[in-house]
């Protein structure tokens, strides 16, 4: 399994629960929790997220954007 692989399927894992907690995310794959989100977002909008349904990544962006954004930039 890819890195991306392994991270989109944390995501979806975690989606329910705001992404899981940032030691989590830094354990896993050691890199902060802004980066792994900003990364996720990266293999949602590109060719890397395979067969994941709609839905699911909606739900996914969602979190995506709650997690890297800050909340004036979500707010407006």
């Amino acid at each position: 399994m890819t890195n991306d692989a392994a991270m989109l399927e944390h995501a979806i894992k975690w989606r329910h629960w705001n992404g899981g907690p940032d030691e989590d995310i830094f354990v896993e794959f050691g890199i902060s929790a802004p980066q792994y989100f900003q990364r996720i977002r990266r293999i949602l909008t590109g060719s890397g997220r395979g067969a994941v349904d709609e839905d699911v990544v909606a739900e996914l962006m969602d979190v995506c954007n709650r997690r890297v954004l800050p909340p004036m930039a979500r707010a407006g």
